[in-house]
């Protein structure tokens, strides 16, 4: 099984911590820490979760949900319970 492409999380990369900038106004250096050091990255980087194949603003809600609640999760996107 092969890794996920650099390129690939190169765009998740950018497009969150842009986001994380925008949102949160933190510099670049911090947001790129908060967000590689998160376990929403480390579920990002799990091939088996396929999560590469997502919209990169689910991963984007997926962080957010993990500051609030501690627990990426909890995101919309990911509790199906919500709308069943």
């Amino acid at each position: 099984m092969s890794a996920i492409s650099v390129r690939t999380l190169d765009f998740f990369d950018r497009y969150n911590i842009k986001k994380i900038v925008e949102k949160y106004g933190f510099d670049e250096k911090t947001a790129l820490r908060k967000f590689i050091l998160s376990e929403t990255y480390r579920m990002l980087v799990d091939k088996e979760l396929e999560l590469y194949t997502v919209s990169p603003e689910i991963i984007f809600d997926m962080w957010e949900a993990e500051q609030v609640t501690g627990n990426p999760r909890n995101s919309l996107y990911l509790r199906r319970d919500e709308y069943v």
